[in-house]
C-alpha cells in the first residue's frame, strides 16, 4: 500500500533545463576554441619549419597565427573558468604558459 505522503520526484524547472542547456552549449564551444588554437600553432609551427621562415610574409603568418592561436585559448578557458564558478581567473596562468612555450618553440625552430 503506499503512503498518502509521499514526496513527488521533483522535475526540473523549464529554466533550470535552459540553463544546463546553455551551460553545455558554451562548453562545446570553448572546446572548439581550444581545438581552433591548437590548429593555429600547428599552422604556425609548420611555417617555421618551412624552407622559406626568414622571409617576411612567412614571419608576418607566424606571428598571426601565433596571436590567433593565443587569443582562442584565452577565450575557450575563461568560458570553461566561467561555468565552474569558484575558478574564475583561472584562466590567465594557461593562456601566458601558451603564449610563452609557443613563443620560446617557435623562435627554437627559427633558429635552427
Amino acid at each position: 500500500m503506499i503512503a498518502m505522503n509521499t514526496p513527488r520526484p521533483r522535475r526540473p524547472s523549464l529554466l533550470a533545463v535552459k540553463a544546463a542547456q546553455l551551460r553545455t552549449r558554451a562548453r562545446r564551444r570553448a572546446i572548439g576554441q581550444l581545438l581552433f588554437a591548437t590548429i593555429f600553432l600547428v599552422g604556425a609551427l609548420s611555417y617555421a619549419l618551412a624552407p622559406g621562415r626568414h622571409e617576411q610574409m612567412s614571419l608576418l603568418w607566424m606571428t598571426g597565427l601565433l596571436l590567433l592561436s593565443t587569443l582562442e585559448v584565452a577565450w575557450g578557458l575563461s568560458t570553461l573558468a566561467r561555468l565552474q564558478r569558484r575558478a574564475r581567473r583561472a584562466w590567465l596562468v594557461p593562456t601566458f604558459a601558451w603564449g610563452l612555450l609557443a613563443v620560446l618553440v617557435l623562435g627554437y625552430l627559427l633558429r635552427r
